[in-house]
């Protein structure tokens, strides 16, 4: 321990400062003490006195020097990678990194323990984070490469520790997100300001074009918004890597959506060839290394969001195919959503026929006249005219009443595409003689010819008499026809609506039919299906009127919509009084996207005093609902939890002035399945030799690693001799003793009258 001092001036004027201000203090405060008694003029002077020896202490500025020699052993931190990038077998021999890495920490394990007694080798695997190292790993299982979170986990490791350096013996790609994306050259800086330097040894080449096959789409480019039946063009692009002289394939795939509900993607199929469309092409690869410009063009044939993709056919050598395709999501529109509507006039059919106008579904009403009167019905027959109609609905209307002729129409308009629903009635069904009519094969209940009866005779054997309850099934409730609320309150809202006045017996014609809806005792009552290109329905009930009298005609009116949207295809219509948008349509993984949603009124403005909820369902059938926010008119929320590659469904559902708004808007967007290690698995030599520069170091390659480590051990390192300076002057207790004494003077002073 040593006590120095350093003045706050020089030595000779701190003096004579101090010692003038002694004599001052003495000489001016004797004259005020005189009429004092002794002893208390003594000790207010004393106190003066101390409290300026103590303004002469802290003008002197004296310090306390103490020192410890640290005599631990320095350390040299190995870090190798073990990301999938590693596996990339373009070493010399065709070895992969990885191996290449391993069998250098084998071949220079004698030298670490050559360092001496005064270095610790500590050994560590990386790929997102740093791990202990594994000496029985035989590839690299990391789906990231963080640099910047490793080299931060280093910065901890060497916190306390004196350091030789860093040794990454990696490929030195960064491939990361977030929240494993921190920036590696600050944590790089801050190891530099350390004096740990990185000496990084790169593994693999920066091009592969040489080393393996890989086909890959790239800058898919369709436009958003497309229109149906019209051509739509596409540009990509696609990278070529060692496949010069070969021919590849490249074509437009579109969904099928086929007997899919909301939340499930359809499998993709070629999109079919028209005589102005171009949807395959072939090209010849001249280079090693070649990017291709792509022109296709597809021609979308119903309305909606319709998923697209661009694929490039894979060569049976191509180890990575993952990056073969490219998809995106386009909205295509149309006109007026047409419905013809079939029916007796009753009480459903003045209640379903409440919908015409909204949401731009323009139902036209046929009435089919019974008994005396049913002479007086004449069909249209260009009703039944292809494209008229997008939507057939059959009430309690008998066969006969049709004709062989207009049915078989219909069955066509079917077969092309257009929704076909029959509803529930005394004349319909097989009692009013459907089982022998074309419409037996399209519909998806059973039907029984000798379930016939003649005009005006019922059949009680089909009818369910008395109250029927309608009770979702557990499918039932996750399919857009019957979400009448969020998904925490739609089991409720249906349990609340009131029974119907009976039903037709329904029976499904076989096992693909979906049951929606069904008794209370477990008998089918909404039956849907996909017959070709056309979405075909029946369903048991004809008194939901009755829900309207109970106060719930909300519900009854979005019901019957989502029912008519869905037959035509357009649930995810992006043109709805509620509607959601997502654009971009594709994010990177653990992008953030950006949700924007409102509501219209009849006349289109946007309606205010409103309150969305929003959920999105995640590919793995997660369910997270992102909190809503407003700036101004618009309607937004964040979602960030896209990790996971695949299909997103958003479902915003809205209610205004305490009424919820009929329909929910249904949209989804595509985090694209990216492989971070494996779609660009070039070495990136360039950033490790900048992340070594940053920290004094040195960036080399594999067969030097040996030099290296020669110099190294050449390296002297002697105890290392710490020193900590404690002040004295320039802390609490003496500003303490100081305000003491001069308050303890001063009320002294106070209490002998001279203040």
């Amino acid at each position: 321990m040593q006590v120095f001092f350093e003045p706050i001036w020089s030595w000779p004027l701190v003096i004579l400062t101090s010692l003038g201000l002694v004599v001052l203090v003495y000489v001016t405060y004797q004259a005020q003490l005189k009429r004092l008694p002794r002893r208390q003029a003594q000790l207010l002077l004393t106190l003066r006195m101390l409290a300026v020896l103590v303004l002469t202490f802290a003008m002197f500025r004296p310090a306390i020097q103490t020192s410890d020699t640290d005599d631990n052993p320095v350390q040299l931190l190995i870090l190798a990678d073990t990301s999938r990038s590693m596996n990339t077998s373009d070493m010399p021999g065709g070895t992969s990194r990885f191996s290449a890495v391993r069998a250098d920490l084998t071949r220079y394990e004698p030298k670490w323990k050559e360092l001496g007694n005064q270095v610790t080798v500590r050994q560590f695997d990386f790929d997102r984070g740093l791990a202990p190292h594994n000496p029985a790993a035989t590839e690299g299982t990391g789906d990231q490469t963080a640099f910047g979170a490793v080299l931060e986990d280093v910065i901890r490791e060497t916190r306390d520790h004196r350091s030789l350096g860093l040794l990454l013996l990696t490929d030195g790609a960064q491939r990361a997100i977030p929240p494993y994306d921190a920036d590696p050259l600050t944590a790089a800086r801050k190891l530099g300001d350390s004096q740990v330097p990185i000496y990084a040894v790169v593994y693999g080449t920066s091009s592969l074009s040489t080393a393996s096959l890989d086909l890959a789409v790239e800058d898919l480019r369709i436009d958003p918004i497309v229109f149906e039946k019209k051509l739509v063009p596409i540009s990509c692009k696609v990278r070529a890597m060692g496949a010069r002289g070969k021919k590849i394939r490249v074509r437009v795939l579109l969904e099928d959506r086929t007997g899919k509900r909301m939340n499930e993607s359809g499998e993709f199929k070629p999109a079919p060839a028209t005589y102005q469309a171009q949807t395959v092409k072939e090209f010849e690869v001249q280079g090693d290394a070649e990017t291709l410009a792509v022109d296709l063009s597809f021609v979308p044939q119903t309305a909606g969001e319709l998923k697209v993709a661009i694929q490039v056919e894979s060569d049976e050598t191509e180890l990575l195919t993952r990056n073969n395709r490219r998809e995106t999501i386009v909205s295509v529109k149309k006109g007026g959503l047409n419905v013809a509507y079939f029916d007796q006039l009753r009480p459903e059919q003045s209640r379903i026929r409440m919908v015409n106008g909204a949401d731009k579904i323009q139902l036209e009403f046929q009435e089919v006249r019974a008994g005396r009167s049913a002479s007086q019905t004449k069909l249209d027959r260009s009703w039944f005219e292809p494209g008229r109609f997008d939507v057939y609905l059959i009430g309690d209307v008998r066969a006969e009443w049709f004709g062989n002729e207009i049915l078989e129409k219909l069955a066509a308009r079917v077969e092309d595409g257009a929704g076909l629903l029959m509803i529930g009635g005394l004349q319909n069904f097989a009692t009013g003689g459907y089982a022998l009519t074309p419409l037996a094969d399209l519909l998806p209940v059973k039907m029984d010819a000798a379930d016939y009866r003649p005009i005006g005779k019922l059949n009680p054997n089909t009818q369910y008499m008395g109250d029927v309850k309608l009770v979702p099934t557990d499918r039932g409730l996750k399919e857009f026809v019957m979400q009448l609320g969020s998904s925490d309150k739609n089991r409720s809202l249906w349990t609340n609506l009131p029974a119907l006045e009976g039903a037709t017996r329904l029976r499904p014609v076989n096992d693909l039919v979906r049951i929606w809806a069904e008794t209370a005792d477990k008998q089918p009552l909404l039956l849907v299906n996909d017959v070709g290109k056309a979405r075909v329905a029946a369903f048991g009930g004809d008194s939901t009127w009755l829900w309207c009298l109970d106060g719930k005609a909300d519900l009854h009116q979005r019901f019957w919509r989502q029912m008519i949207l869905w037959l035509a295809k357009k649930e995810a219509d992006t043109d709805q009084p509620v509607w959601v948008n997502v654009d971009p349509r594709n994010f990177a993984p653990g992008s953030n996207a950006s949700i924007l949603f409102g509501a219209r009124t009849a006349d289109g403005r946007p309606a205010k005093d409103t309150r969305f909820e929003i959920e999105v369902t995640k590919p793995d059938g997660q369910i997270e609902r992102p909190s809503p926010r407003q700036l101004n008119d618009e309607h937004s929320a964040e979602f960030s939890a896209t990790s996971e590659p695949g299909d997103y469904w958003v479902r915003v559902s809205a209610r205004r002035s305490g009424e919820s708004i009929p329909e929910m808007a249904y949209t989804r967007f595509i985090v694209d399945a990216r492989d971070l290690e494996l779609d660009y698995p070039s070495a990136d030599h360039d950033f490790l030799k900048e992340l070594a520069s940053v920290t004094g170091g040195t960036s080399l390659k594999p067969e030097e690693l040996g030099s290296l480590i020669e110099r190294l051990k050449q390296t002297k390192y002697d105890a290392l001799t710490r020193i900590q300076i404690t002040t004295l002057w320039d802390n609490w207790w003496l500003l303490l003793t100081f305000v003491g004494l001069m308050s303890c003077e001063w009320f002294l002073r106070k209490k002998a009258g001279l203040v």
